[in-house]
């Protein structure tokens, strides 16, 4: 048996989408003529709002979209990370195949703007040590691996990109996860989108009870 522990942000019509600038969605009710239906039709969708996976088609032209990336369930490991740069020496040793997930504590700041502002951030030596240890996929409870002044070469997002490493921004909650001594489970299934290069995903942990 596994226990599921949430890692998804919710949405709301209020949430803000990266930079911090723009509502996540944007959405109106259509009536059908049946006072009991409810009908919800998107005029804008940010696919890179909440909790998202970027595939490496998002800053590699060659890279596989959304709708290519395996569905995995990624052993998975948890840093703590008390710096607002996640760098080289907080890469675990064993990254072969596995989620590796930056646990910064900057969700306590979802649904302000501030959320948007100042938040850690990964160096690129960082992220060419994760792609050389073989790692899976990178995750982080912030809205960006790169930080907001890195417009617009985003060069963390272009090594794990030219890798295809997907990375999963958004997260929360990872915290709760530091203090679990066994085996955790990582998945973030994404839409299957052809030709898009990011997604909502409902990012979860599963740990064996």
């Amino acid at each position: 048996m596994f226990r599921i522990i949430d890692l998804t942000q919710t949405l709301s019509n209020e949430s803000l989408s990266y930079p911090g600038t723009t509502l996540a969605w944007t959405a109106e009710r259509i009536d059908i003529g049946n006072p009991t239906a409810t009908l919800t039709r998107f005029s804008a969708f940010d696919p890179h709002a909440g909790t998202h996976l970027d595939a490496p088609l998002h800053f590699a032209l060659t890279g596989m979209d959304v709708a290519e990336l395996p569905l995995r369930l990624y052993p998975a490991t948890v840093v703590a990370v008390d710096r607002v740069r996640i760098e080289a020496a907080r890469i675990p040793a064993d990254c072969m195949g596995r989620a590796v997930l930056f646990s910064t504590g900057w969700d306590d700041r979802v649904g302000k703007r501030e959320y948007y502002e100042g938040f850690p951030s990964m160096t690129r030596g960082a992220a060419q040590l994760l792609v050389d240890r073989g790692v899976g996929l990178v995750g982080v409870d912030g809205p960006s691996l790169d930080g907001a002044d890195e417009h617009p070469t985003y060069s963390v997002h272009e090594a794990f990109g030219s890798a295809d490493v997907p990375i999963v921004e958004g997260l929360v909650n990872l915290r709760s996860l530091l203090s679990i001594e066994g085996e955790i489970l990582f998945a973030a299934f994404p839409l299957k989108l052809r030709g898009v290069e990011g997604s909502p995903v409902r990012a979860v942990a599963l740990v064996r009870e």
